[in-house]
């Protein structure tokens, strides 16, 4: 193995003419400061390639000389006074620190004895130092009924940005389930961009004479307008801006004050935000003057966000999307979330549009070994899509009127009504309209049922969803905890995010999978804390984790009383050692890299005492809360060691589940050196029980929930109690 110098340092160390001095000048002096400087970035802080010989290269990495330190280091302390290190103390610290299982270790190593070199090499080829332990589809249990899995899942799919002015695109399905979600959300409504002669602006309401049209509009009529009205008003800004020479910069760059990293997403190598079209969906966009708009087809139903200012896409569009790419990273189904707002007519042409685009992957009736008594098993439903709708009304005698408005003031209640901060229906017009038999049909594990109060919870049909807000969720936890939890060991619920999170924000998932609901339906187009910890839940798991026992309908043996679960206590130490290529705080230009000052904040996101009936006791003494939040002190530069306070340490963490609880870590730059506006650099998110112990390097991620080339260099210590 050896460490070679950058090709940076060495350009610039063989292009550096002889010099004489008593021919040095200023420019000498200046050329010479500049050359210490290169030799003071590169030589101690820059990443140094490390060959394993032997492979042509192919396992070539490169690592911060505080991070080579490091190792060097514990190579030092294992081999004790040694000259090499023995195999038993290698075995010894592959199994007691690392964690790694006792005949894996035994059959890999084969030397008696190890040099510093061949240590590292046996030790990154072999075993990795990866700080989540691997999940593969094949280690997945997928013999449980499916109401007995946490789904990774979307809120208002469709959307880019917020949740009233975000623009709809079909790219947002393609990135999400490429990245594992499955289960989609899909609001869909009436075309009326161009009703024909012999049809109302509605467009869909059957045998209803045409004077009835011409004397009432529909709800649907008035929400597409209002997207229209905007699209006019953007087209006549463009015009005016392109009349008067100005710029537009807000829609694609960060260079406007009022770009959001957060609404937006990269396309994969050509840095176009989410929604803008590219390669074949161009095709399918006209460009007038004032933008790219969707065309539509004038007899199909569109996808768009209900009595917002968001421009609508095809329903047809959404669902050749799904295709592509719903099952190119895993054959694992995917749960359609309709919300239905176009009336019969339209939702006729839903059943021939998801037929069509999904034939052979559609579920539309039950499994041959699984009826409508009892839910299929995971394994039975592989590259399937299955639908989540109501069930279509007993009574047809209000279909007539469903398109109209309601008087002025009538508040209505629906699944995914808008909700007030205080759990209160928000005052508009009704978004519910009658299902017809056809799309009905096609809920056949999944359809969708009104809560209506806690008595709801003796609904027994094995599909039924409630679909419920997270305030009353956690109201309901408050008041009706038994009820609740043994309802989701049983049947779905999904927990959407209330209505005045406009900016795309999201509630803490953990604490709606810790009260058994499996599907958090998370506003994807903001990477805030709840997405984080979404994320750390779901990785590696294709979309599907399994309950954790007692939270499962098989659990018979388990006391339906949550509070009675067994939980561990639990000590957790991580010490954060070094770290390379760390991102730079948005506004910190790259030749500044040496002014940042990252320090790394430690979270634990566990359940508190409050969240359960009882306080936390053990031996009768009530025990003192834990600290949630480390941090340590501050490194130097985007390559840092951290010899400072680098320990974190969690003591007594009681009667913890640790598949729902998580750590996470943010790399932050301290104001001390150089001033930002935002100081907020990396993160990462690890579930507890994916957290590998011993040496581990941490992946960070961006603002946006992409993986960078930055890591940080951590020791992780557990110390289980009984």
């Amino acid at each position: 193995m050896c460490f070679t110098m950058p090709k940076s340092l060495s350009r610039a160390t063989a292009e550096s003419p002889p010099t004489r001095r008593h021919t040095f000048n200023a420019h000498g002096t200046q050329a010479l400061s500049s050359l210490k400087r290169a030799l003071n970035i590169g030589l101690f802080i820059a990443p140094t390639v490390i060959h394993f010989p032997g492979d042509g290269g192919k396992s070539d990495i490169y690592l911060s000389a505080a991070i080579q330190r490091s190792l060097r280091q514990l190579f030092s302390d294992l081999r004790q006074d040694e000259s090499t290190l023995p195999r038993r103390l290698f075995q010894s610290f592959l199994v007691e620190v690392q964690g790694e299982r006792p005949d894996r270790v035994s059959m890999t190593l084969t030397d008696d004895t190890y040099t510093f070199q061949r240590f590292l090499e046996v030790w990154w080829k072999g075993f990795g130092l990866e700080i989540e332990k691997p999940m593969s589809l094949d280690q997945k249990d997928l013999t449980k009924p499916i109401s007995n899995y946490f789904i990774d899942s979307s809120h208002n799919t469709y959307l880019a940005g917020n949740q009233l002015s975000g623009k709809a695109s079909v790219e947002t399905y393609k990135r999400v389930l490429l990245q594992g979600c499955r289960c989609v959300e899909i609001d869909v409504w009436d075309n009326t961009t161009a009703p024909s002669p012999d049809k109302s602006v509605a467009g869909s309401a059957k045998d209803v004479p045409r004077s009835e049209h011409s004397q009432r509009f529909s709800t649907n009529t008035l929400h597409t307008a209002a997207a229209h009205v905007k699209a006019a008003v953007d087209d006549r800004i463009d015009r005016t801006r392109q009349f008067l020479g100005v710029e537009k910069v807000h829609s694609l760059t960060p260079r406007c004050s009022k770009f959001d990293v957060s609404g937006l997403s990269l396309d994969r190598g050509i840095g176009l935000p989410l929604g803008f079209p590219d390669g074949d969906d161009r095709a399918n966009v006209e460009q007038p003057s004032g933008g790219w708009k969707p065309v539509l087809p004038l007899d199909e139903p569109i996808v768009m966000h209900g009595w917002t200012f968001n421009q609508p896409i095809g329903f047809r569009q959404v669902c050749k999307a799904i295709r592509e790419v719903g099952f190119e990273t895993t054959h694992l189904p995917i749960i359609i979330s309709l919300e239905v707002h176009a009336l019969a007519e339209q939702q006729e042409k839903m059943v021939q549009i998801m037929k069509e685009e999904w034939a052979g992957l559609l579920i539309e009736k039950p499994h041959e070994a699984c009826p409508n008594s009892q839910m299929p098993r995971l394994e039975e439903l592989l590259d399937k899509i299955l639908v989540k709708v109501k069930k279509a009304s007993l009574s047809t005698e209000n279909s007539m009127t469903m398109g109209s408005l309601v008087p002025k003031g009538a508040a209505v209640e629906d699944d995914n009504a808008s909700m007030s901060d205080d759990g209160r229906p928000v005052k508009r017009p009704p978004p519910k309209v009658p299902i017809c038999e056809n799309l009905s049909n096609l809920a056949v594990y999944t359809h969708s049922e009104h809560f209506v109060n806690h008595e709801s919870f003796t609904l027994k049909s094995p599909s039924h969803i409630f679909s419920i807000s997270e305030k009353k969720i956690l109201d309901l936890w408050e008041s009706k905890r038994d009820e609740l939890f043994a309802h989701n060991r049983h049947f779905f619920m999904r927990a959407y995010p209330k209505a005045s999170r406009v900016n795309s924000s999201n509630p803490d998932p953990s604490q709606f999978w810790r009260r058994g609901v499996q599907m958090v339906a998370m506003n994807w187009q903001k990477w805030d804390e709840g997405m984080m910890l979404n994320k750390a839940m779901f990785s590696g798991e294709h979309g599907w984790v399994l309950k954790p026992p007692g939270f499962r309908s098989d659990d018979h043996e388990l006391c339906v009383q949550r509070d009675a679960l067994s939980y561990r206590t639990f000590d957790l130490t991580i010490t954060v050692l070094a770290g390379q290529h760390i991102p730079l705080p948005e506004g910190m230009p790259r030749h500044k890299a040496h002014s940042l000052r990252p320090l790394v904040k430690c979270e634990l996101h566990i359940e508190k005492g409050e969240e359960r009936s009882r306080g936390i006791v053990e031996g009768g003494v009530r025990l003192r809360p834990v600290d949630w939040k480390k941090q340590t002190g501050s490194g130097r530069s985007d390559h840092p060691e951290f010899t400072g306070h680098r320990e974190l340490s969690f003591k007594g963490i009681h009667r913890v589940e640790e598949s729902l609880s998580f750590v996470r870590f943010r790399v932050e730059h301290e104001q001390s050196r150089i001033y930002l506006k935002d100081t907020f650099a990396a993160w990462a998110c690890i579930r507890l029980d994916r957290l590998a112990t011993g040496y581990r390097v941490i992946p960070l991620l961006d603002l946006g929930g992409i993986e960078t080339t930055g890591i940080l260099f951590v020791k992780v210590q557990k110390n289980y109690r009984l």
